[in-house]
């Protein structure tokens, strides 16, 4: 091997080993501070599940209230603010101790892009319009863990579910703005169906900054749903046409081990009524390298 080639594996060596440092996140069977790391992060996400899962709906509660209720009075609005501002701080505690017991800490935050956009929503004051949607991925997220959303009834309520939030974001963005054609709630409802499922009639369309962004959001996550939807259908219909062809296979063998009894049993009949000789035993014949008899 010559040093040209020599050096590009062992660069090579190195590019994988940093790609599997930001994408791999399961820990090295070999390495017991890993394997341990994982063990108490699956552990704290079981028993912080349910916890989380209430919060989030705690948050989607103020915030709809916040929205929908004209009738607040400012101190009644500071107070609904206040609520989910404590619930969002406790959004980030929650990210960063799960990132910080996780076995690799980068792969980690990689693979889950949303909590960190979560995160990083407060620091970007346009991007706190996206808050709900990411309190209502929270919510998915970790209510999995409680075997929430895990059948394809739970992709309906998704669907549901975020058509709500979205309807709600973009009517707090669009409402009252200059030429906004979002001004109910059934406008938003209407908007966030056509828009994530990708028809777009155009007949409302968002025309501030934080609706255009929310815009993008629902566009997203309709595509995403709708990729969703067509592999569950893909997986069904493998997974129903391999279980058929299995079961037919089945059903060859058990009929082939019944003809061949069947038919060793019609030959011992045959035989105790002599109309064919019964088989001699296999062991009657000489074996193929018995000594030959010396002429």
């Amino acid at each position: 091997m010559s040093i040209g080639e020599a050096t590009t594996e062992a660069e090579q060596s190195r590019a994988d080993r940093i790609w599997k440092h930001l994408t791999d996140q399961n820990p090295d069977p070999d390495n017991a501070r890993q394997v341990k790391a994982a063990e108490r992060l699956h552990g704290y996400e079981s028993r912080t599940a349910l916890t989380m899962v209430i919060l989030a709906l705690g948050y989607l509660v103020a915030y709809s209230f916040y929205v929908l209720d004209l009738d607040l009075t400012s101190g009644d609005r500071a107070n609904l603010n206040t609520v989910m501002n404590v619930i969002w701080g406790i959004f980030i505690a929650d990210l960063t101790i799960r990132t910080v017991l996780a076995p690799r800490h980068i792969a980690y935050l990689v693979h889950h892009p949303i909590d960190v956009l979560a995160v990083a929503v407060p620091a970007f004051r346009v991007l706190r319009v996206l808050r709900v949607l990411t309190a209502g991925q929270w919510l998915i997220s970790r209510g999995s863990r409680l075997r929430i959303g895990r059948t394809a009834t739970a992709v309906v309520l998704a669907v549901i579910f975020l058509t709500y939030l979205s309807a709600l974001a973009v009517l707090n963005a669009e409402r009252g703005a200059k030429g906004a054609t979002i001004e109910t709630f059934g406008d938003g409802i209407w908007w966030s169906l056509v828009t994530m499922s990708t028809v777009g009639y155009g007949d409302y369309t968002p025309v501030t900054t934080n609706g255009r962004i929310i815009a993008i959001g629902v566009m997203v996550v309709g595509i995403s749903l709708l990729g969703l939807v067509g592999a569950s259908v893909a997986s069904a219909v493998v997974s129903r046409l391999s279980g058929k062809q299995q079961q037919g296979q089945d059903e060859v063998r058990s009929e082939m081990k019944q003809l061949v009894a069947e038919v060793a049993s019609l030959r011992e009949e045959l035989a105790e009524a002599g109309v064919i000789k019964p088989r001699t035993p296999s062991s009657a014949a000489a074996p193929s390298d018995a000594p030959k008899a010396s002429p």
